[in-house]
C-alpha cells in the first residue's frame, strides 16, 4: 500500500505540522524577502489562506527560544539553505483579536483587555520573565507598562506579531458603526494601543512588526485597515505588491 502525505486540515502550529509529518507547502523563501522590504508590515488575505500559519512560521524562525530546534523545524525548506542574520534574534510577543465580544462598549473593552493580558502572560511564560506591569486600566497604558518594564529587565527587542487584527472590527462595521467609530477616534482604546506600538518602536524595544487579517475586498475592508491602524501609520500595507502574491494560498504549481 502507498503510504499517503498527510493533509494539515486545520493545523495552524508550524512546529505542530512539521513534527507529525504534515504537507507543507515551503514560502520561507518570503521571510528572507520581508526581511529586506519593510520593518512593519500589514498583510491581508482571504480567510483559510494561511494567514495564521504563516505568523506560526515567523514565530518559530524568529524566536530566540527556537534557536536549537532550526534544523529539526526548516532543515527541509529554502530558509535553511539561505538564513537571514536576523534569525532567532527576537522575543515574540503574539496576539489573536477573534473572539472579541462586541455587543457593547464595555464587554468589548473587557475583552480587548483580557485577550491582550493573556499575550503578555504566554510571553513571560514562554522567556521565564517575571515582573510586575498593572493588569487594570486602558489597554493601551497596560501595554506601554508592559514594554516599558521589559526594556528594562529584557537585553533584547521584540517581533510584534498580530493575527486576525480586524476580527472584532469586521463585527462592528457589520452591526454597531457607532461603537467602531468610538474605538478609533482620538480617544478611542484601540488607536492609543496602536500608537504606544508606534511609541515602542522608537525606542528600539519593538524591532519588527507583522499584522495580518481578511482581505480588502471591499471599501468597508480598506476602512477597516485605514481606521483600526491610525496610530500606528509608519506600518506599510503589502497586500498588493506583486512580489507578495503567493506568500500565502496555493499556486497551481503547488496544488498539482
Amino acid at each position: 500500500m502507498v503510504k499517503r502525505s498527510r493533509l494539515p486540515d486545520g493545523i495552524s502550529d508550524y512546529k505542530m505540522l512539521v513534527d507529525d509529518g504534515f504537507i507543507y507547502v515551503d514560502k520561507t523563501n518570503y521571510i528572507e524577502l520581508l526581511e529586506n522590504t519593510k520593518s512593519y508590515v500589514f498583510f491581508l488575505r482571504p480567510r483559510r489562506f494561511g494567514k495564521s500559519l504563516f505568523t506560526s512560521v515567523l514565530e518559530y524562525y524568529y524566536g530566540i527560544n527556537y534557536k536549537d530546534e532550526f534544523d529539526s523545524l526548516f532543515g527541509n525548506t529554502y530558509i535553511s539553505q539561505f538564513p537571514t542574520s536576523k534569525r532567532n534574534k527576537y522575543y515574540i510577543l503574539k496576539f489573536n483579536f477573534t473572539g472579541l465580544k462586541t455587543d457593547s462598549d464595555d464587554n468589548l473593552l473587557k475583552s480587548f483587555r483580557a485577550s491582550t493580558l493573556t499575550s503578555y502572560e504566554v510571553f513571560c511564560a514562554n522567556y521565564g520573565l517575571s515582573f510586575d506591569y498593572p493588569k487594570e486600566g486602558e489597554p493601551a497604558e497596560i501595554l506601554n507598562s508592559f514594554l516599558a518594564r521589559f526594556k528594562i529587565h529584557v537585553k533584547g527587542q521584540i517581533y510584534f506579531i498580530i493575527d486576525e487584527y480586524d476580527h472584532f472590527a469586521n463585527e462592528l462595521l457589520s452591526f454597531r458603526e457607532e461603537l467602531f467609530s468610538g474605538i478609533v477616534s482620538e480617544t478611542g482604546f484601540v488607536r492609543k494601543w496602536y500608537e504606544k506600538i508606534k511609541d515602542h518602536t522608537g525606542t528600539g524595544t519593538i524591532a519588527r512588526f507583522f499584522a495580518t487579517g481578511v482581505s480588502p475586498i471591499t471599501n468597508v475592508n480598506l476602512f477597516t485597515l485605514d481606521s483600526l491602524t491610525s496610530g500606528f501609520n509608519i506600518a506599510t500595507d503589502l497586500t498588493r505588491w506583486g512580489i507578495f502574491n503567493e506568500m500565502m494560498g496555493f499556486t497551481e504549481v503547488d496544488i498539482r
